[in-house]
């Protein structure tokens, strides 16, 4: 059976990763070694490169480095009890009536 020892394997106030996540990157760090120069050269040509084909994951990539990823916008709206619209089929809601006030079978005949 569970005791308190159990769910709670960590005294309080003491994390279970004490130093954290590392704040260093291992290719960022890689590439600014001295040694490593002519290799980050070779890629940056061969990414500008691929730019000037016409590779458009290629252009993204050189302006996210350059400019800066585009910050995604969320607008948040005020909860609504409306159905969702999902079509819009030009005519179809003009002369809708709600199911209930159409008629019955036993009305029809």
């Amino acid at each position: 059976m569970a005791n308190e020892k159990n769910l709670k394997p960590f005294k309080k106030g003491k994390s279970g990763n004490p130093g954290g996540r590392p704040k260093w990157k291992h290719i960022t760090e890689m590439l600014k070694h001295e040694e490593n120069q002519e290799k980050l050269e070779q890629l940056v040509h061969v990414i500008y490169d691929k730019a000037l084909s016409g590779d458009m994951r290629a252009v993204e990539f050189i302006a996210d480095r350059l400019e800066g990823k585009v910050a995604t916008r969320l607008q948040v709206e005020k909860p609504s009890d409306e159905p969702i619209k999902v079509f819009d089929i030009e005519g179809l809601d003009d002369d809708l009536k709600p199911y209930a006030e159409l008629p019955s079978e036993n009305e029809k005949s």
